[in-house]
């Protein structure tokens, strides 16, 4: 194309794919690069971050699976690898135990690791050896995607880098910048949170039979608010879901495990509890259900995503099932993380979440996800799959708001794809009370009664020091919950008395907190 001519289609901001070093070298991550990805249609992707060595598969050995599987083992081995299934016994377990391995086989997925068949072969790459099976005809086979938080991005506001990040404005890491309006956060603070003194009474649930909303984040840190109505897995039970931490590396425990030697909080610590305290300021009687599949450097594997959701579609099964306990049925799910796809809208290709997805919503569970923080109306997934999940309970993708509640915020994701914004800008909520990590006031001047004994110890704001247990933060990570509450509050006291009914009331209930944002909207000067 000549410099003069126009494009075919409106030019897209693209935004930078970050995955922090620590992500990468726990996943063994590998970014997709459209100028040298190979292509079987011609058509270059969009760079994405995956798992090198790992594809989703759809269904389960000995059900669906085994077709896909052949292929993509014969595929594999002509490349140099062989193909090792690698099932989730704990979810098998479960589903075997309920009868219920035919419904998992129609929403469920395997993951499959690729190994080289000799010691010196170079490492697997799965975005090559999955265009060859598609070349074969394969369908239902998809990349493990690295999925990061949506509370930071690569948009105007905040970076990553050591010395500076990718925003306009501030970055993130050392070297500079200290005062307000730049240096490490939004304005000051560590990874945009600062904390901040709540005067408000307790936000608790008053009920014992609240709508259950499902939190897949960081976990859930130690706070007053959280002594009741909670639920966290793992929780040692058969059909406990999420990921289980290595010790010292749970990020809602100390909130240091990227960054032992300086001892700084990670980047998403507190992520998870913040976003609790937000379903419970927008519904109190909320029981909140932590699912812990993000690490602290912000970054999860879809593997694990998709395991925690697949959990989640069981235990909806079971609950709804005559004789099942229907006090145990969800009610909303929020996610506040994502990826940018490589083929945005061959939804065909991306089996294993949107299929999961699409198996909630047909249980009358609502899902809302995060739109994500990149500046850009390029699509953040899986908050873009909401248009495309039509049954059921509805889907939900939701970008952020500032405190005025008519603007969008500027780091905010947007475009037809988005459904609704809530406001998420300097959102005040919950953060776990163990959080005092390495930073310090600027001026700390100890007491000495020999000295001064009228003058007590004096200090500047500690940034880091979150035993008050609130804090400030911004994102559209923060969006989700909010408009996740709002709905669950529309759905308290309306009992599971089967999937129709829910997804029936789950559609009603949503339409009309949409419709009043959007009048609220409409209203603003």
């Amino acid at each position: 194309m000549n410099h003069d001519e126009r494009p075919d289609r409106a030019m897209r901001r693209i935004p930078t794919t970050v995955v922090p070093g620590t992500a990468v070298r726990r996943l063994g991550a590998r970014f997709l690069d459209p100028t040298t990805a190979v292509r079987v249609d011609g058509r270059a992707p969009d760079p994405t971050a995956y798992v090198a060595d790992v594809l989703l598969v759809s269904g389960l050995e000995g059900f669906s699976f085994d077709e896909r599987f052949s292929v993509l083992a014969e595929t594999a081995k002509e490349r140099g690898y062989a193909v090792e299934p690698v099932p989730d016994d704990g979810l098998l377990g479960l589903a075997r135990r309920n009868d219920l391995l035919e419904q998992l086989d129609a929403v469920g997925q395997t993951a499959v690791r690729l190994v080289p068949a000799q010691r010196d072969s170079a490492p697997a790459d799965a975005w090559e050896i999955l265009q060859s099976t598609r070349t074969r005809g394969a369908r239902g086979i998809g990349l493990a995607h690295v999925m990061t938080a949506a509370g930071w991005g690569d948009g105007i506001g905040w970076g990553d880098g050591i010395g500076w990040g990718d925003g306009i404005g501030w970055g993130d890491g050392i070297g500079w910048g200290d005062g307000i309006g730049w240096g490490d956060g939004i304005g000051r603070g560590s990874g945009g949170r600062i904390p901040v003194v709540w005067s408000a009474p307790v936000v608790g649930p008053r009920s014992e039979d609240g709508p259950v909303v499902a939190v897949l984040d960081t976990g859930l840190g130690k706070h007053p608010w959280f002594d009741t109505g909670v639920e966290r897995h793992p929780d040692g039970s058969a059909g406990s879901l999420g990921v289980t931490f290595p010790a010292g590396h749970d990020p809602e425990d100390a909130g240091v495990t990227t960054d032992p030697v300086n001892g700084r909080l990670d980047r998403l610590a507190g992520h998870g509890t913040f976003i609790a305290g937000v379903i419970r300021q927008h519904c109190p009687d909320a029981r909140i259900l932590s699912v812990p599949v993000m690490w602290g450097d912000g970054v999860a594997d879809e593997t694990d995503v998709v395991r925690a959701l697949t959990g989640l579609y069981l235990r909806q099964l079971v609950a709804l099932r005559d004789g099942g306990d229907r006090s145990q049925a969800l009610h909303v799910v929020t996610l506040s993380l994502g990826y940018r796809h490589e083929t945005p809208g061959a939804f065909d290709d991306e089996e294993a979440l949107f299929r999961v997805l699409r198996g909630l919503a047909s249980l009358g569970v609502t899902v809302v996800a995060a739109a994500g923080n990149d500046s850009s109306d390029v699509e953040f997934f899986p908050a873009a799959y909401a248009s495309q999940v039509t049954s059921g309970a509805p889907m939900v993708s939701v970008g952020a708001l500032n405190p005025d509640r008519r603007t969008v915020s500027v780091y905010s994701n947007t475009g037809g794809w988005v459904r609704a914004y809530s406001a998420a800008t300097s959102v005040v909520s919950t953060m776990p009370v163990t959080f005092n990590a390495s930073r310090r006031g600027e001026v700390l001047k100890q007491a000495n009664a020999s000295v001064l004994p009228s003058v007590p110890t004096r200090g500047a704001v500690d940034t880091d020091d979150y035993s008050g247990g609130f804090g400030l933060w911004s994102g559209t990570s923060f969006a989700a919950p909010a408009l996740a509450g709002d709905i669950a509050s529309g759905l308290a006291g309306h009992g599971a008395k089967g999937a129709d009914e829910l997804g029936s009331r789950a559609r009603e209930v949503v339409e009309q907190v949409l419709a009043s944002a959007a009048k609220a909207l409409e209203e603003k000067p």
